[in-house]
């Protein structure tokens, strides 16, 4: 006796185009894969004459990981001007999770030079970057602090904040 099986069609052509490869599942990404970046920019002018540690308008950004293992890589760029006495500027990099508490992540002496006492003084560019594990997958915001020593004024893109981008931030989930 012979037994007979069928089965119907089959057009691989056709399962394929059914499949949805326009990207790749996050999931299969290995480890090192940068899984997605945040671009922000402000053209704010914030300034700062104090002693005590205040937040600078116009840093603060979000991201939402897609995984909880992730590392986030960000970092902030601008330029910066003084007027007056400075002898030291000092930033720190902060992290919230879902606008809870924020968290210091890193303080950054950045300039210890000597006094100044004019306009056209500064501390010229600022690049202040982090690598962070803050294991969530929840909102995520950063943000930066400064404080300077002395009396003089500190201007992140002083006379440019209102015609370009000059403060530059970006935040890359990176899969781990």
């Amino acid at each position: 006796m012979t037994v007979r099986i069928s089965k119907p069609e089959f057009n691989l052509r056709e399962k394929l185009s059914e499949l949805d490869y326009d990207r790749v599942p996050y999931e299969k990404m290995p480890p090192g894969t940068i899984i997605q970046v945040v671009d922000h920019k402000a053209n704010n002018s914030p300034t700062t004459n104090s002693g005590t540690y205040s937040d600078i308008a116009g840093t603060s950004f979000d991201i939402f990981p897609k995984f909880i293992s992730s590392k986030i890589f960000v970092s902030w760029d601008f330029g910066t001007e003084q007027n007056g006495a400075l002898s030291g500027i000092a930033f720190q990099v902060y992290r919230k999770i879902d606008d809870g508490t924020g968290t210091l992540l890193k303080t950054q002496d950045q300039f210890s030079y000597s006094t100044q006492s004019s306009w056209a003084n500064g501390a010229g560019g600022v690049n202040i970057t982090y690598i962070d594990t803050p294991n969530s997958i929840g909102k995520l915001t950063y943000y930066l602090r400064w404080h300077v020593e002395q009396s003089g004024t500190l201007y992140i893109n002083y006379n440019d904040g209102s015609t370009k981008d000059g403060i530059a931030a970006q935040a890359m989930e990176i899969r781990q």
